[in-house]
């Protein structure tokens, strides 16, 4: 069940390669933002655990169907259990967390594992990731990850961390599988913006990406 998983997290990602990271899982806008994403072509949100109300935001993104919906942040079996059990499609970890991937495979999840070295990206793939998160991407920027993409053209890397519309197709030149973006996709929808916003803004980075990739 876990390479099942794994298997239709990086085909659906594939076909629309962009993730949006909602990282204030507080808002009550979240689902509507979900559905929004869903609706302009956006095959997965990351919900980022940091609040008290994060696995609830989860819950309610899921139940939306618009999306696959993944916990990101994810740093221990505990709150990795917590995140499944709240219904997350998949996990996401900061950096290169054994425990989170052993549970994750346990559990029948895959995992977009965070990594920055080459040792990193290695190990990750290694332990089983579905992807490799490049984080924080702005600190090497597109020429490093063009770096990693030479040497591992097997490895489906997704940079993340600082990432803008103006660079987006700098990072697809460099060999990105796809990348993850927050407030450039999502503006100012979760602090009572209109979400409706959010679909015309995430169709027109989808439309770029595609054009950076043709």
């Amino acid at each position: 069940m876990a390479d099942e998983h794994r298997t239709q997290l990086t085909a659906e990602i594939a076909a629309s390669p962009l993730i949006a990271m909602l990282t204030e899982p507080g808002s009550p806008a979240v689902p509507a933002v979900t559905e929004e994403l869903g609706k302009a072509g956006i095959r997965a949100v990351e919900i980022t655990l940091t609040s008290p109300d994060a696995l609830d935001a989860v819950r309610r993104s899921v139940a939306t169907g618009a999306t696959l919906v993944g916990a990101g942040t994810v740093r221990d079996r505990e709150t990795a259990r917590r995140a499944v059990d709240a219904g997350a499609h998949y996990l996401l970890t900061p950096g290169v967390l054994p425990e989170v991937l052993d549970e994750a495979a346990a559990l029948g999840v895959p995992v977009v594992c965070g990594a920055f070295t080459t040792t990193e990206v290695m190990e990750a793939w290694r332990l089983g990731a579905a992807l490799v998160k490049l984080f924080p991407a702005r600190l090497g920027g597109p020429a490093y990850l063009a770096s990693l993409t030479m040497a591992f053209a097997d490895i489906p890397i997704v940079p993340t961390g600082g990432i803008t519309a103006d660079d987006l197709a700098d990072y697809f030149a460099a060999g990105a599988h796809a990348a993850a973006l927050g407030r450039p996709l999502v503006g100012d929808a979760l602090h009572g913006g209109d979400p409706a916003g959010v679909r015309h803004r995430a169709a027109g980075l989808l439309d770029q990406v595609r054009a950076a990739r043709a």
